[in-house]
């Protein structure tokens, strides 16, 4: 066999051997790293989905807690119920701070307001003080919501002079009668005819005179 044969032999042999070698290992090979990338870019489309949703859960829950924050100062503000004691001892405190002796504290019935979304409850006070305590007190009252407290407004202000006389240079006491709405979230239950079993009556919380 010649130089030349054999020459062409060996290069047939190589040839063989390169795509065997092509088609057996090096093209899987390569299928094999183009499916991974491609795996690779799909997690990594799904870890940027999922750090959005995470971004996006994060902004929910953190507008959720200031939402129910929201909802607790309202429930404060304007309640489900009359909730007189509390509102009473709110009333209590304001008289304190403002240095008024409170003679009493008369509560209505609640009637429905507005579209019928809520109710208002009136509520009578007689108490005595100077004119700068009357007027401290009611301008605490018209602020108690922003404690938070409960939401009042004032519908009226009577001032009668007191009978003692005041001392030389001091302020006269004066007896106040105030009028003011504080309010109820929801419709008002059915009215009961007076006089019925389960009828309810209005109470007068009568404070003593300090």
């Amino acid at each position: 066999m010649s130089r030349r044969v054999r020459y062409v032999l060996m290069g047939l042999g190589l040839l063989v051997f390169v795509l065997v070698v092509w088609f057996l290992v090096l093209s899987p090979i390569r299928g094999n790293i183009s499916a991974t990338n491609t795996a690779i870019e799909d997690q990594k489309t799904r870890y940027a989905l999922a750090q959005s949703q995470l971004t996006q859960a994060k902004s929910t829950k953190q507008e959720g807690e200031l939402n129910q924050a929201r909802l607790l100062e309202l429930a404060k503000m304007i309640p489900n119920d009359q909730e007189l004691p509390s509102l009473l001892l709110q009333l209590q405190d304001l008289a304190d701070q403002s240095g008024i002796d409170f003679v009493a504290i008369t509560p209505g019935d609640p009637t429905a307001a507005g579209t019928g979304d809520y109710q208002l409850l009136p509520l009578s006070l007689t108490f005595a003080g100077t004119f700068f305590d009357v007027s401290d007190f009611t301008y605490r009252a018209e602020q108690m919501v922003a404690g938070p407290g409960r939401l009042l407004a004032i519908k009226a202000v009577n001032l009668v002079l007191g009978s003692k006389i005041a001392a030389v240079g001091s302020s006269p006491k004066l007896t106040a009668t105030l009028s003011l709405y504080a309010f109820i979230m929801g419709v008002p239950a059915a009215t009961v005819v007076p006089g019925s079993a389960g009828a309810a009556s209005t109470t007068t919380t009568t404070a003593p005179v300090k």
